[in-house]
């Protein structure tokens, strides 16, 4: 076997779709959450004014 042949039949594609796919809804659901919570204070992108 060359250094360069891989063996994949050891690796589960399904499952790691399928998390994957869990991580993102996830991730999706954080920012949608973040996003309709109210500025409270007068700093707007991180930049607060003066």
């Amino acid at each position: 076997m060359s250094e360069f042949d891989f063996d994949l039949d050891h690796l589960d594609f399904d499952a790691a779709e399928e998390k994957n796919a869990r991580q993102l809804e996830l991730a999706d659901q954080a920012a949608a959450d973040a996003a309709a919570l109210p500025d409270e204070d007068d700093c707007a992108g991180g930049a607060c004014k003066i």
